[in-house]
């Protein structure tokens, strides 16, 4: 396999889609229950506030003055890991109206954490609740006149799906939330709500509505380079599941829309193996190839059964060299750089061929075998030039 030198450049975006407020599924509220559950914070200096009888986001005092951050803890969040958010939201209630008809933005995220402590009011104690999650959500309040008013935050299901989501989580443990001004769109003025120790009966309430029909968790997980030729794949169900229909294949179209042929049983298990004999795939799974499966929920006894789970992958890595860096057709690579590749499925032994002419790298037979994943080409490269390079894979049993 002939290589020339490429530079590949990769942007992941990661969007959030906003909802309505409409009920469905299952529900949570809870509102916050102790002092220390709301704090807020000096932003950048780090300064706590301490317990407060209200918050104000994103500025502390009016006029835009010392913005702030502001955190909100939830207790005994019983939503189930692997739930499907379908709409959520924060409610407060009205302090003061003060500015309340100015321009307000703040972002609100989640800190990743699968059951986060209490507030301890120590300097810089929201900014170092690291990480948070990718996704958030974008606040801009309508105008808040009215003392002991109910208002509403946008929708925060992106938020807290990733929250209830994410490793460790167990339906009964808190979550955090936190405010900061937008910088895409900065705030005119502030808000001001009631807090815990303010008013205990109207402290933030979060209401979560969410589903459990759609699997989740897989292992391998989505996307994974798996490096074998058998699997045993396994997932969390959803929490109304009886049991599961099972769809594996090498196209994604055809598990998407559970092709026939793609279709490999009903069962009440959360593991399925294939590749190995005796099992679907029995001459084992072939490198190179990424495969595609989807778990479907089923319970005959609920009207929205069965829920179509997302399509999920895994690539078994192929038995050739792959991801040379630099990569194929690359320019202005550096005149003294270290070529490195990812090894072959198996592989136990390199042999790299490199020059200035085509057909003698493609031809080349004959060359030393080594242990690494790297080679430096013998002195600097020289500019204007065109390279070629292959690297061949040994495993023990044949050469790639």
């Amino acid at each position: 396999m002939s290589k020339k030198l490429i530079y590949l450049m990769f942007v992941v975006l990661v969007l959030a889609l906003a909802g309505t407020n409409v009920t469905l599924g299952n529900v949570w509220e809870g509102r916050v229950s102790q002092d220390t559950d709301n704090n807020e914070e000096l932003d950048p200096q780090g300064t706590p506030e301490g317990s407060s009888s209200d918050l104000e986001f994103p500025y502390e005092d009016a006029g835009k003055g010392e913005k702030q951050l502001l955190a909100i803890r939830w207790q005994d969040v019983d939503v189930p890991k692997g739930a499907t958010i379908v709409d959520a939201w924060i409610e407060f209630t009205v302090d003061e109206t003060g500015e309340g008809t100015l321009h307000v933005s703040v972002i609100i995220e989640g800190e990743l954490n699968p059951n986060p402590p209490t507030f301890t009011f120590s300097a810089s104690e929201i900014a170092n609740r690291q990480p948070r999650t990718i996704a958030q959500a974008i606040y801009e309040p309508e105008h808040w006149t009215t003392e002991g008013a109910k208002h509403q935050t946008s929708n925060i299901a992106v938020v807290i799906e990733e929250i209830v989501n994410q490793p460790g989580w167990a339906g009964g443990n808190a979550l955090v939330l936190i405010f900061r001004d937008n910088p895409a769109n900065p705030s005119d003025a502030r808000r001001v709500a009631e807090s815990y120790a303010g008013d205990s009966a109207n402290a933030p309430l979060l209401h979560i509505e969410y589903t459990l029909g759609k699997a989740a968790g897989p292992s391998p997980a989505n996307g994974a380079i798996y490096e074998d030729t058998w699997v045993n794949l396994s997932w969390i169900p959803g929490g109304s599941a009886v049991s599961h229909d099972v769809y594996i294949g090498e196209n994604f179209d055809d598990v998407n829309a559970g092709a026939e042929s793609t279709f490999l049983g009903n069962q009440t298990s959360t593991s399925f193996i294939v590749g190995f004999p005796g099992f679907p795939y029995p001459d084992g799974l072939v490198p190179g190839t990424t495969y595609y499966w989807r778990i479907d929920d089923v319970n005959d006894t609920d009207p929205n059964s069965p829920w179509k789970g997302d399509v999920w992958s895994f690539m078994i890595p192929p038995k050739t060299a792959y991801n040379p860096d630099p990569a194929d057709g690359a320019e202005s690579v550096d005149l003294n750089a270290t070529f490195s590749w990812t090894a072959g499925f198996g592989a136990k032994l390199h042999t790299v061929y490199f020059g200035e002419n085509f057909e003698d790298v493609n031809n080349a037979a004959g060359g030393l075998p080594q242990g690494t994943a790297t080679y430096t080409p013998p002195g600097p490269l020289k500019l204007a030039k065109t390279y070629y390079w292959r690297v061949d894979e040994f495993d023990a049993i044949a050469t790639y």
